[in-house]
């Protein structure tokens, strides 16, 4: 089956996104890729994103192009879905809520990511790593 038979409408990736909670925040640090799990929220079609404690540089964060990925895979199957968003990752000057979390000498990195794109496809197992999962792995090198 050809990769855009599995592909998502954009109405399917927000609702999906809409109905989950956790994903990962792809960016750049010091020119290194990073990818960091975060938490988020949908608001509209804006996505506010926890990071955590990680301490990352605020120059890495705001008014930066980042991409961020949230699926939902079966591990019996091995089939779910996987939506991923493209745009500016922009921190909130202003937030009307706390976010110590339960860590009282620092606060949690958030940001909003105002989305320029967005793209996502049905996950089915492939048959080339089912056959290797099945026998096993594949044999090791003579």
């Amino acid at each position: 089956m050809a990769a855009h038979d599995n592909s998502l409408s954009e109405q399917q990736c927000w609702e999906l996104l809409a109905a989950a909670s956790v994903g990962r925040l792809a960016l750049s640090v010091r020119a290194l890729p990073v990818i960091l799990p975060a938490q988020y929220y949908l608001d509209g079609h804006r996505l506010v994103v926890c990071l955590g404690h990680h301490g990352l540089p605020e120059r890495a964060l705001d008014e930066t192009v980042v991409a961020f990925a949230a699926d939902s895979i079966d591990p019996v199957s091995r089939s779910g879905w996987l939506v991923q968003v493209q745009g500016r990752s922009v921190i909130p000057r202003e937030l009307r809520i706390d976010t110590d979390c339960d860590r009282p000498a620092s606060r949690a990195q958030v940001v909003h990511i105002e989305p320029g794109r967005i793209s996502g496809q049905r996950m089915c197992p492939c048959p080339f790593i089912e056959t290797l999962l099945a026998a096993g792995g594949p044999s090791p090198p003579a």
